[in-house]
């Protein structure tokens, strides 16, 4: 453009173009370089926020596992692993990216991060991976397969989601080359570009863990609603124990919640402490008739309601 015959004055105009050409490439690098910036601030407000969430959500499980741990004690197990599994691979990516940015002294100025150099000495070498590069695939590969493992039977859906958010399967280009997922993730990337692929995976990690525990309260308190005979009684209600011969018997037929795994922290029934009377959610009832006429029975069941106990009472005549 700048070379033949051109006369002195249309080779400067071609060059204060190349120029102009350059510096406009420039700009749309930096805004581009700070578009990722931003996102990464976004998302790790964002992981923040659902850490907090997931934190409500683990400590309302202990809660439940402490007041009916024969319902909630299994699924406060499976939690938990899930929890350490996530807080291990999360503190992993946490200490990639501080080793990343060491070298940087304004953490806020993402136009400054575009270079390229440090993982692609840290994760590749030559046309393979470094230890470094497959010690982050592994990783990566082992959070999905113990997730997976964790949670056990069922949860197809989850299962997919975690699937697909940990997928690291090579890919294949344009003219059909297959490209394996580090290089085309990480390889010749900017700084600031890896840093937000890195906190897109702590935000996954971050959601992972919100669904599977919506999933098990959420299945759990589905189940515990569902009116099936597993969970519901009718009762036969009567106004009186007794009727004479053409008088009208009156009373109600009641729904009654039945759950064989409900344990209450204590039974009384006329003043006597029966708790070891309970058997598959029912209090055992086992007394003596008495003369003839009129008795009344009444106590109360007391159970652990969110850590505090919630007192029912009860009181029948026969």
């Amino acid at each position: 453009m700048a070379g033949g015959n051109m006369s002195p004055r249309q080779k400067m105009i071609n060059l204060m173009y190349l120029v102009f050409i350059a510096m406009l490439a420039m700009n749309m690098s930096k805004e581009v370089l700070s578009a990722f910036g931003f996102m990464n601030e976004e998302l790790t407000e964002n992981n923040k926020s659902t850490a907090t969430k997931n934190k409500l959500a683990y400590d309302g499980l202990t809660v439940k596992a402490n007041d009916q741990a024969a319902k909630y004690r299994p699924l406060k197990i499976k939690a938990d692993k899930i929890k350490n599994l996530s807080a291990d691979f999360y503190s992993y990516l946490d200490g990639l990216k501080t080793k990343m940015t060491t070298d940087v002294e304004d953490k806020k100025d993402y136009e400054s991060m575009d270079k390229t150099d440090f993982l692609d000495t840290y994760f590749f070498k030559g046309d393979g991976f470094t230890n470094e590069g497959k010690d982050f695939l592994a990783k990566i590969s082992d959070y999905k397969n113990s997730v997976v493992s964790a949670l056990g039977t069922g949860y197809s859906e989850i299962k997919k989601d975690v699937e697909k958010r940990f997928n690291t399967n090579d890919a294949i280009d344009k003219d059909g080359k297959t490209i394996k997922w580090l290089d085309y993730r990480y390889k010749g990337f900017p700084l600031i570009a890896s840093l937000t692929n890195l906190t897109s995976i702590q935000t996954n990690i971050k959601n992972t863990e919100s669904d599977i525990l919506s999933s098990l309260l959420g299945g759990q308190l589905e189940s515990d609603s569902k009116l099936t005979a597993n969970n519901y009684q009718g009762i036969v209600r009567l106004n009186k124990s007794a009727y004479f011969v053409g008088e009208k018997v009156t009373g109600q037929v009641v729904l009654g919640r039945y759950d064989s795994n409900l344990v209450p922290e204590k039974v009384t029934l006329n003043g006597r402490n029966i708790t070891s009377s309970v058997k598959d959610g029912q209090v055992i009832l086992n007394l003596p008739a008495g003369n003839v006429g009129d008795r009344t029975i009444k106590g109360e069941i007391t159970f652990m309601q969110d850590g505090k106990p919630e007192v029912i009472p009860f009181e029948s005549t026969y």
